[in-house]
């Protein structure tokens, strides 16, 4: 969204042509719906961060990619923000169902990988989703399993996702950074190149998003 969209949708929603949750996706590039936005205000609602809080450096850097300042509010504006990316993860993210489709190989198949942490899942209420930077439009990333394998089981979703998505200054396509999905489908690659992107996940600091 260009700044001059930005500005149109926020003095939208002060004169009243559009309501909060459409001002709040148009500025997120995520379409809202209310019971998206309902679980953004429970996330709200269950913060008992003071006031004054200072931002961590995961929020910070939530408010700088989304092109926000640090100011009064700026606490609550990351929350949000976050808020937002997750549940923007999860509706892509897949049911062990979508993921078998995806595949091409059966549930059963997919648990077993998940039991085995060769691909990786979080639980989001009663769902077991994976993210989907592991997987291409009709099959699983190869050599996903090896890096997937050293992600804590506990680790936050959007780290997760972020980890494989975001360009590495360790691993190249051509002579641009890439991402560790990028790279890994860039050509077939050994198990000592492998591990070359296992070691980013060994490095990664695995703290609260």
């Amino acid at each position: 969204m260009t700044s001059a969209e930005s500005l149109d949708a926020r003095a939208q929603f002060r004169s009243g042509a559009i309501s909060f949750e459409d001002a709040l996706g148009r500025l997120s590039r995520f379409p809202l719906t209310r019971d998206q936005l309902a679980e953004v205000l429970d996330t709200l609602a269950d913060d008992t961060s003071p006031p004054s809080a200072a931002l961590s450096e995961a929020d910070a850097a939530v408010l700088d990619a989304a092109g926000f300042s640090e100011r009064p509010g700026a606490l609550t504006t990351a929350t949000v923000a976050r808020d937002i990316q997750m549940q923007q993860l999860v509706a892509e993210s897949l049911t062990v169902n979508d993921a078998a489709e995806r595949a091409g190989v059966s549930t059963a198949r997919v648990r077993q990988r998940l039991a085995a942490r060769t691909l990786w899942a979080y639980k989001w209420g009663t769902r077991r989703l994976l993210v989907p930077a592991q997987f291409t439009d009709d099959a699983v990333v190869p050599g996903i399993d090896a890096v997937v394998s050293r992600i804590r089981p506990d680790a936050h979703p959007l780290e997760v996702q972020s980890l494989l998505t975001l360009p590495q200054p360790t691993l190249a396509v051509g002579s641009e950074p890439a991402s560790i999905v990028a790279w890994l489908l860039s050509g077939p690659r050994s198990d000592q190149e492998v591990e070359r992107a296992t070691d980013i996940v060994d490095a990664a600091s695995w703290g609260a998003v």
